[in-house]
């Protein structure tokens, strides 16, 4: 569910988006080896509380209720459609294409589509499925792979766009 964020609980709000983002981020960073599975849980959590920072920040919207995930994912989907940020968004994904990405994957709701598949990871990663095996586990090559090519792809262009005028 979106809220209007009030004016007296902005800065709080963001403030907490700001460090929190950065530090789920270095815990994944921190364990993607010694512990994979926290590993992509923090780097989920990471791309998910920078969307709230985003949203928050940009557009003054607060992100709460039982489906949060897929309502940040729903109000980005949204909100990267509007003029400014989209055209901001388009730049900043025609220069990291060759940082990050092939260009078949480079579309206007690449945001929406990688946050959705980060969170799909944590799924994974966090909750018991009838299919576990040990070989279906998170491994250092799973957390090595979600990090580089989701999670700080993904960081890299919101911190861009939350930078941008």
């Amino acid at each position: 569910m979106k809220n209007q964020l009030p004016i007296t609980e902005r800065e709080n709000y963001i403030s907490f988006h700001e460090t929190s983002y950065k530090d789920d981020l270095k815990h994944a960073e921190d364990n993607a080896i010694k512990h994979p599975r926290w590993a992509v849980i923090s780097g989920y959590y990471a791309m998910h509380d920078i969307t709230k920072l985003f949203l928050a920040k940009k557009f003054a919207v607060k992100i709460t209720g039982p489906e949060i995930h897929e309502s940040a994912i729903v109000e980005l989907k949204e909100r990267i459609h509007d003029g400014k940020t989209r055209e901001k968004l388009l730049k900043l994904l025609a220069s990291a294409k060759d940082m990050y990405f092939n260009v078949e994957r480079l579309k206007e709701n690449t945001l929406p589509e990688m946050l959705r598949q980060g969170r799909q990871e944590r799924r994974k990663s966090q909750y018991y499925r009838e299919d576990y095996t040990k070989e279906k586990k998170t491994t250092i090559e799973t957390s090595s792979y979600f990090l580089d090519n989701i999670a700080k792809p993904f960081i890299k262009i919101m911190e861009a766009l939350l930078h941008a005028d």
